[in-house]
């Protein structure tokens, strides 16, 4: 009489076949977690170019704008307070005048850990914005007023 069951040869095809198919579901997860970050920054940046054409003073001139200045008078959300720790990799949302021209303003997210997503974010402001950098974790994006 013949046992039944199954053989160690495959126990591992079952195990290895397991394990390709978990490899590739962790490799979509990076890649939708990686997307959502961006989404969440552009949105971001929607929401604070929304609030500084409602701060917007009539000279033009943007001395004065920061991230607890637009939420002081709900220009942004209010629990967005000072900007720290509400960017999606937990740093800080900066905003602030361009020291070079008073009618320009900057948007600043610090701790940006996954370089490819501060390049991503780099190359898809560069043609919407005056400026677009990522350099050591920060991105920033200089807008005209």
């Amino acid at each position: 009489m013949r046992a039944r069951g199954f053989t160690f040869i495959e126990i591992l095809a079952v195990l290895g076949i397991i394990a390709l198919a978990t490899v590739g579901v962790l490799s979509l997860r990076d890649w939708a977690t990686s997307n959502a970050r961006i989404a969440e920054v552009k949105a971001q940046v929607a929401t604070i170019q929304s609030g500084v054409q409602q701060w917007r003073p009539r000279n033009g001139v943007y001395t004065g704008i920061s991230v607890s200045s637009l939420s002081s008078v709900a220009s942004l959300p209010v629990d967005w307070a000072d900007g720290s720790g509400i960017n999606p990799w937990g740093g800080d949302i900066e905003v602030s005048v361009d020291s070079a021209d008073a009618t320009r303003y900057r948007v600043r997210f610090t701790n940006i850990r996954v370089e490819e997503e501060g390049m991503r974010l780099q190359r898809d402001f560069a043609d919407i914005a005056e400026a677009a950098s990522f350099s050591s974790g920060t991105f920033e994006v200089t807008f005209q007023g």
